[in-house]
């Protein structure tokens, strides 16, 4: 088997550099414990901001058709590699990985260090859990808006996913990731990213997400298997306006706990995206910049 890994970061990289914006810059902030993050960020700093958190094995370059898009010319946009992801700082140690403290210290240091006053802070997938993490630490008065794409960050109550072959077989690469065999890795990778294609993805972009998976190390995984996601206590704190943002078809997140979550968060509204997975802005990236955008503008605007 030739070297897949390599390939697919020389894509990675290639994409990135082939397809941002002009203005995107990159930093490197340091992060809870010292762990260095890859910060990107688009647009003027003295424009409202809007913090992108992406989700397990992706990375900052998951929303470059946000940074991409005339949300960069209205707004402040900001979006960081996560420890263990990306070209972020990959620790091995379970202290630097386990506790909410970390992940909410690092959001905590990205924002600092990019200035980022009461942004709108936009939490896809596992982000969501790491957007909670935040606020159980530091609370929400720094905070304009929620929005939660495709996750509920563990504030309400996981139902179980029924039965399916979908389900069996994301079960089956999640232990596939955390192998100590590096080929049992990648194979994973190249499984889980079929699961996030859409058809408004070029190969490239499909590299690219095998890429992300593969940059994650399976000791991170292992190590994160030990966080505890349950942060129900904390959505009574969760008092600013919430956009919650759902494809019908994303098999990574329960139905019914949408319904559950507009009860729990009274200052919630809900956008469906039909025909759709667990990406809706980068199904949708129109459709969702416009709402992105009109969602920032009225909580900033009422602040």
């Amino acid at each position: 088997m030739r070297s897949l890994l390599a390939f697919c970061l020389v894509l990675l990289v290639a994409s990135a550099n082939t397809t941002a914006r002009a203005d995107v810059e990159f930093m490197t902030v340091e992060g809870y414990g010292g762990v260095p993050l890859n910060v990107m960020t688009s647009g003027d700093p003295e424009k409202p901001g809007i913090l992108f958190i992406h989700g397990m094995a992706q990375a900052s370059q998951a929303f470059r058709l946000q940074f991409e898009s005339e949300l960069a010319d209205n707004f402040y946009l900001v979006a960081f590699d996560m420890r263990g992801h990306g070209l972020s700082g990959k620790p091995w140690q379970p202290d630097l990985l386990v506790p909410s403290q970390a992940w909410a210290g690092d959001v905590a240091a990205v924002m600092a260090v990019t200035g980022l006053e009461k942004p709108v802070v936009v939490g896809w997938s596992y982000g969501g859990f790491v957007l909670s993490d935040y606020v159980r630490h530091y609370g929400i008065d720094n905070l304009a808006g929620v929005n939660l794409v495709g996750s509920l960050g563990g504030l309400v109550p996981r139902s179980p996913f029924p039965p399916s072959d979908d389900v069996k077989e994301i079960m089956e690469n999640s232990a596939r990731t955390r192998s100590l065999d590096l080929r049992e890795n990648i194979l994973a990778a190249e499984n889980v990213a079929k699961t996030f294609y859409t058809d408004t993805m070029t190969q490239a972009d499909k590299d690219a997400q095998v890429a992300m998976g593969v940059m994650m190390p399976a000791y991170v995984r292992r190590a994160m298997a030990g966080r505890n996601l349950d942060n129900t206590d904390v959505a009574d704190q969760i008092t600013v306006p919430v956009l919650l943002s759902r494809g019908s078809r994303d098999i990574m997140m329960p139905a019914n706990d949408t319904e559950v979550a507009m009860e729990a968060l009274t200052d919630s509204v809900f956008s469906f995206y039909e025909d759709t997975g667990h990406l809706p802005f980068f199904q949708h990236p129109e459709r969702y910049n416009a709402e992105l955008s009109e969602f920032a503008n009225r909580v900033m605007s009422s602040d």
